[in-house]
């Protein structure tokens, strides 16, 4: 008798289980954990997908990092390039891949693709202000024509809004930012000046109203500076005067403890309690309670200094983070070079030390005509 076993019955075979998706995941789940990424990744990690690109596109993210905090300082330049419809071109400093081994990051201007809108605001000689993460764009002149204009660029999405006009025309005005308001003084005619010599602007309120003129019997086309530090607005003349401006009890005061500001006419900005300037082409900080100028250490030939030709001029100091962005250009022939250098200060008992971090041409070949309009650390 011959035994017939049973075939045995075939496994089934088990289903792989798929890998998780991004696109099971919710958008604000999403947005959420990007959020907390620093905003320098986003350009790259944009490019892993279209609802990447879409998220990193979105207010959304950037309203996510106000929340829990989370905001990186973002540097913006603005540059007037002349060509046949002459216009402001906008760029982001950021890191690039070195030349060689030695070097592996150098800096960089990458242009921003600022979105299209029925507003454009190629006006020259407006004066340009940080406030957190937008950049507000003041006066001007169009077509000669000096301007109340006032617009805001969202650095979150690069796109532009109106803001209130001022009460005055302004071209080549300076402002600044102080406690949730907007300064601007000069730019305009000697006898506008002497009825309107300055305005602020309350971002709460979104109004203008006029600004005191300091008393002073220096003419109103003497101030060429002016620096806000320790709640202050300080403003300086010709002359030699310095006036403080206190925003609590609204009215100046002369000389308010800040000496030996006066002698520096180039740029200059704020650091925390310490004022860094280039003075004699070498760069200098400030103690303003006591008005000594002490050179930064550290800086050798080798680093900043040497590669900086005879034919150069320092443009632009901002306080970026915490660090100090040197901007110069260079002349080539018939162009321009943009350098650009990052320095980090240590303090060693009564010295300042400068740590040259980076420090190389960021763009090349600039025309020679080209004019610097702006400059500034916002938060994103």
């Amino acid at each position: 008798m011959t035994n017939n076993p049973i075939a045995p019955q075939p496994r089934k075979k088990k289903k792989k289980a798929k890998p998780p998706s991004f696109s099971s995941i919710p958008d604000d789940v999403i947005v959420n954990v990007l959020a907390r990424i620093s905003s320098s990744h986003y350009r790259s990690l944009s490019l892993v997908s279209k609802n990447f690109y879409s998220l990193f596109s979105s207010p959304d993210i950037y309203f996510a990092r106000s929340l829990i905090c989370n905001t990186d300082p973002r540097l913006y330049v603005g540059l007037w390039l002349p060509n046949p419809s002459s216009h402001h071109s906008w760029f982001t400093l950021r890191y690039r891949q070195g030349q060689n081994s030695f070097i592996p990051f150098e800096l960089s201007l990458v242009p921003v693709k600022v979105l299209s809108s029925s507003y454009s605001p190629d006006r020259l000689n407006s004066t340009t202000v940080a406030v957190r993460s937008e950049i507000y764009q003041i006066g001007g002149s169009n077509e000669e024509k000096r301007t109340k204009a006032v617009r805001v660029l969202d650095c979150r999405s690069h796109t532009w809004r109106r803001a209130p006009d001022m009460k005055v025309a302004r071209k080549g005005a300076m402002s600044y930012f102080l406690d949730d308001k907007i300064y601007v003084i000069g730019g305009c005619t000697r006898t506008e000046e002497t009825m309107s010599w300055g305005e602020v602007f309350d971002l709460k309120t979104q109004t203008w109203k006029p600004l005191p003129k300091p008393p002073s019997d220096d003419d109103v086309h003497s101030y060429h500076n002016g620096v806000v530090y320790g709640g202050k607005l300080y403003v300086f003349t010709m002359n030699n005067n310095k006036y403080a401006y206190d925003p609590e009890e609204e009215r100046w005061v002369q000389e308010a403890g800040v000496v030996g500001l006066g002698r520096i006419t180039g740029p200059w900005c704020v650091i925390g309690s310490v004022i860094f300037a280039e003075h004699d082409r070498i760069l200098k900080w400030c103690n303003p309670r006591n008005g000594m100028w002490s050179v930064v250490h550290g800086l050798y030939w080798i680093d900043v200094y040497a590669k900086r030709a005879n034919e150069y001029r320092t443009i632009e100091l901002v306080n970026h983070g915490g660090k100090l962005v040197i901007i110069w250009d260079e002349w080539n022939r018939e162009h321009k070079s943009i350098w650009c250098a990052v320095i980090s200060f240590e303090k060693r008992l009564t010295d300042m030390w400068g740590k040259v971090e980076r420090c190389n041409v960021v763009l090349d070949s600039v025309h020679k005509s080209y004019k610097l309009s702006s400059c500034l650390s916002v938060l994103v």
